[in-house]
């Protein structure tokens, strides 16, 4: 038997890559709406025991703002809503009865500072490879990299104030916490930094928006 003699001469023209490119974003776009929560993995911040509902809302909440960074795109208020329900069902047992984890989560979306993916420290690196804001160029050079670094933070955190933690920001520059703080005034007096919420005394850190 010759079945090679069957076989066509020439062999069939591969599809452009553009055009499977296409078919997979649109595959990936049907998966996505299977479940209605836009590619976000709620399930990894599902409760396993009680009191751990502010902390796991916080992190679904930094995912769900990482994917529309990486998305450049909001989720929709349908979509919040069935990320949090899905939550909110797999962690019912660790759950409060009577209170209102959907109010919860939309406040956590409006307070995350950075996003899953993004770190304090990779903002860092990149201030410093970056040309100071115009404002500080005249302040030492330490001066200008915290500019630098709230440029970054504010670029993370798009129309939301950043929030900068004095001492996790002390331990990137080695130096200490009163320091950093005199420095957070002194872009203040700059125009760099307009505050946008006080802090709450052993609650939360003073946010602020970056303003060049």
């Amino acid at each position: 038997m010759k079945l090679a003699n069957s076989w066509p001469k020439v062999a069939p023209t591969a599809a452009p890559s553009e055009q499977l490119y296409d078919e997979y974003e649109e595959y990936d776009e049907v998966d996505e709406s299977k479940d209605g929560c836009g590619g976000v993995e709620w399930w990894k911040y599902v409760l396993n025991r009680s009191r751990t509902s502010n902390k796991m809302l916080h992190e679904l909440a930094r995912d769900v703002r990482g994917v529309e960074k990486k998305r450049r795109k909001l989720l929709t208020v349908t979509q919040y809503k069935a990320i949090c329900d899905k939550w909110e069902d797999a962690s019912r047992p660790f759950l409060r009865k009577g209170v209102d984890y959907f109010a919860k989560f939309l406040a956590k979306l409006g307070s995350v500072t950075t996003p899953k993916g993004e770190t304090l420290a990779t903002a860092f690196e990149r201030a410093k490879h970056r040309q100071p804001p115009s404002k500080v160029l005249l302040a030492p050079k330490q001066l200008q990299l915290l500019a630098s670094l709230s440029r970054e933070l504010q670029e993370m955190a798009g129309d939301l104030p950043i929030m900068l933690h004095q001492a996790s920001i002390a331990k990137l520059f080695a130096l200490s916490q009163q320091t950093i703080s005199e420095w957070i005034r002194a872009l203040k007096t700059l125009q760099v930094l307009r505050l946008a919420e006080p802090a709450v005394k052993k609650a939360r850190a003073a946010r602020y928006y970056f303003t060049e």
